[in-house]
């Protein structure tokens, strides 16, 4: 069970690694894709193709990812414990989760709640690192 556990935690990073994507490629796009010159224009349309995938999936992965999270806690407390690195990256990752669903009810596609879904994404990457860092050390 210990290396399922594992491996959920790995399913989860890798999500929200394909999660972070979304924001990068829509970047992107806006800032250098809508920009190509004409003769350049069948680079735009492959990138599209890519991001059409990553925007359409992006809610799918996320709760891929949020389901292996709580499901990776769940195993390494019945392991190992607690590690409290780990403990405060799923609270964020499962707040930034429910401003999502939040913004997807709501309809509405701007305003902060968007920008505190955005800033706590990129506040979990370095909990995330954290917690690989240092989960031996912060168990409770």
């Amino acid at each position: 069970m210990k290396e399922f556990g594992k491996l959920l935690g790995w399913v989860g990073f890798w999500a929200y690694f394909i999660l972070l994507l979304n924001f990068f490629i829509k970047y992107i796009n806006r800032k250098y894709m809508k920009k190509l010159p004409k003769d350049k224009k069948q680079y735009e349309r492959v990138y599209k193709v890519f991001m059409k995938y990553i925007v359409k999936y992006h809610k799918l992965v996320g709760i891929i990812g949020v389901i292996a999270v709580v499901c990776h806690g769940y195993f390494m407390y019945k392991y190992k414990g607690i590690s409290i690195p780990g403990l405060a990256a799923a609270v964020v990752m499962i707040v930034t989760a429910c401003l999502g669903i939040y913004g997807l009810k709501s309809r509405n596609m701007k305003g902060k709640w968007l920008m505190d879904h955005r800033i706590l994404a990129f506040f979990l990457i370095f909990l995330i690192l954290f917690h690989i860092m240092f989960k031996k050390f912060l168990m409770v």
